[in-house]
């Protein structure tokens, strides 16, 4: 039972591994026995060994890492992201969605039976049954260079951090039937608001007092980092082999109240 969760011995990849969920995921992943490897734009931290500089919004920079990855591995967690404001819609949506797709459908290949992909997006993107048609249109893109194309024809349909999470939780969906044939899972996971690095671009832009009112857990306080990994963990884990094409809200009860109509939601 030592290796229960399944990492001993195995190698994931994680984005987003210098600060927050992405560098709780990897440090975990690592103490659980994994061999990982760190992908950020930023240098990472001392506890990861395997730390590749790369930029999702670059295809060029997701190529180059890709060529220091092993031809084999068993679990991508996909938890880089950008926040909107001060950044561009087209740069958030190319790094939280476009670019994982890349590089998720370049690793793909060599992802060995039994693996899995879990992405993280959002809570804010709860609303993409609203959205469906304009998330379609991206989905149907091939590649990097003609979803970035599609970005920049259509930018009043690309309104930024919530429509990439909104197609984060689509590509989830639309994939698990197809990966299922290989036996190979992928899931997303809603974080309510965390305390990470990211938390200040949300109350710039939004204030605090919003996101407390409209998003925070009903618990009356912010995750923890960790709060978010250990469960984007367990889903890649052998402890969740049968999930697949789910997106877990981790939010101690605020999606459960949007449903059961006892909180308010805005999206």
């Amino acid at each position: 039972m030592n290796n229960v969760l399944g990492y001993d011995g195995k190698i994931a990849v994680v984005t987003g591994a210098a600060s927050g969920m992405g560098e709780a995921v990897a440090r975990i992943a690592g103490e659980l026995g994994a061999e990982v490897y760190a992908l950020d734009v930023q240098e990472g931290t001392g506890s990861i060994k395997n730390i590749i500089k790369s930029d999702l919004k670059d295809r060029a920079s997701i190529d180059n890492a890709i060529k220091k990855i092993p031809d084999r591995i068993d679990f991508l967690f996909n938890c880089a992201g950008l926040p909107g404001d001060p950044f561009s819609n087209l740069d958030t949506t190319l790094v939280n969605f476009i670019g994982h797709r890349h590089l998720t459908e370049s690793l793909l290949s060599g992802m060995n039976t039994g693996g899995g992909i879990a992405f993280i997006t959002s809570v804010a993107g709860m609303g993409w049954k609203t959205n469906i048609d304009n998330v379609k249109e991206l989905l149907a893109t091939k590649g990097f260079e003609e979803g970035r194309t599609w970005l920049e024809e259509n930018p009043e349909k690309n309104f930024g951090y919530l429509f990439s999470k909104q197609c984060i939780i689509v590509y989830t969906k639309m994939h698990a039937i197809e990966l299922a044939k290989k036996e190979i899972r992928i899931n997303c996971l809603s974080p309510a608001p965390t305390q990470t690095p990211m938390i200040k671009n949300f109350h710039n832009q939004a204030t605090k007092e919003f996101i407390d009112e409209y998003f925070r857990a009903p618990v009356g306080r912010y995750a923890t980092p960790e709060e978010m990994a250990e469960p984007l963990i367990l889903l890649n884990s052998s402890m969740a082999s049968f999930v697949s094409g789910q997106n877990l809200f981790v939010d101690y009860g605020y999606k459960a109240g949007v449903d059961t109509g006892q909180l308010q939601s805005i999206l």
